[in-house]
């Protein structure tokens, strides 16, 4: 209960961080982070569009320490094939730097 709480508060605080580096491209119309299962799901309404696109981080991990942390992306799918395929090739199993406070959001980085 109290990680499905958690999960809820620390989505709708990255939403709003995420949103405003997503404004050029369109807008965040939802965000949620499971940190147990280490899935992330996000929609987005992007600029010249009618319908969201969904995507899904099927499983990540967060790899770092002394302050410097990445998110690694293990598996992502999208609504839209063209979008899947370039997420896959510059996602997968790439480290992307993470600011520590969004930890609180994702969990703890693996020793």
């Amino acid at each position: 209960m109290f990680s499905g709480i958690k999960d809820s508060l620390t989505s709708t605080a990255a939403k709003s961080l995420l949103a405003s580096r997503l404004d050029r491209y369109g807008k965040l119309t939802d965000l949620r982070i499971r940190s147990r299962e280490k899935s992330i799901t996000a929609e987005i309404l992007l600029e010249g569009e009618e319908i969201p696109v969904g995507i899904c981080i099927g499983r990540y991990r967060v790899i770092g320490k002394n302050g410097e942390h990445a998110l690694v992306v293990e598996s992502i799918t999208a609504s839209r094939p063209w979008l899947q395929n370039l997420l896959l090739d510059l996602l997968v199993d790439k480290p992307l730097p993470v600011p520590s406070i969004i930890l609180i959001a994702l969990g703890k980085p693996e020793d």
